[in-house]
């Protein structure tokens, strides 16, 4: 199997730019910061994209932690809507690593 080259600080940029890298989920963590406790059927009609796209870009989110679930996705009952939230500092951690890692710091 190759194995793809990488550089010396690769592992420090590779959570920012998984999670931040993707246009949809930063369209969403935009979105949420100006209007946060959203739920998902709200981020999908305001950004005029499918509930699924809006689900799976979530997903990827809170696994980063770049998100909060109210409530939690573990005690949450199914069909009881979630709102979300960005966690600033996660996100600006993140931008933050990237920043470094693109010679901005």
């Amino acid at each position: 199997m190759p194995r793809y080259t990488r550089p010396a600080n690769s592992e420090y940029a590779e959570d920012p730019i998984n999670a931040l890298g993707n246009i949809m989920q930063a369209t969403i963590i935009g979105h949420l910061r100006k209007h946060p406790a959203q739920t998902r059927l709200e981020i999908a009609e305001a950004l005029e994209i499918p509930k699924m796209t809006v689900a799976n870009g979530l997903e990827k989110l809170l696994d980063a932690g770049l998100i909060i679930a109210d409530p939690p996705r573990d005690v949450a009952i199914r069909g009881q809507r979630i709102r979300y939230t960005v966690d600033d500092a996660q996100v600006t951690e993140m931008v933050m690593r990237l920043n470094q890692v693109l010679g901005e710091f």
